[in-house]
């Protein structure tokens, strides 16, 4: 029985010593991806959107964020809607224009304070 004994005593410290974990850190937060419509050119608009305007000056800085949540939303809905969808190239690409053109040359890193 010697024999026996000693197989089950083993047997037993080794499915105690799997069962051990290890405690683990929470995992950190994953930020929410951001939007995107499947669209390039709207969706190099949006990543752009917030520091060009804030390069450009076209809202006050107060209101940026909104103003951004509103086209995101606009554009995301658009991007849904098989009868706007064709349509979303061409005007995210006069949206990127007309964002250029506000710039008058200035670069969307460059924010000087307002």
């Amino acid at each position: 029985m010697g024999p026996r004994l000693l197989l089950l005593t083993c047997t037993g410290l080794l499915l105690a010593g799997c069962a051990t974990t290890r405690p683990t850190r929470p995992a950190a937060p994953t930020p929410a991806p951001p939007a995107v419509t499947g669209v390039p050119a709207c969706d190099a608009y949006l990543s752009g959107y917030l520091a060009c305007h804030r390069a450009a000056a076209i809202f006050p800085a107060d209101q940026l964020q909104a103003h951004y949540q509103s086209m995101r939303d606009s554009l995301l809905q658009a991007a849904r809607d098989p009868q706007t969808r064709p349509y979303l190239d061409a005007r995210c690409r006069l949206l990127s224009s007309q964002l250029s053109q506000s710039l008058q040359g200035r670069s969307c890193a460059a924010t000087g304070a307002r």
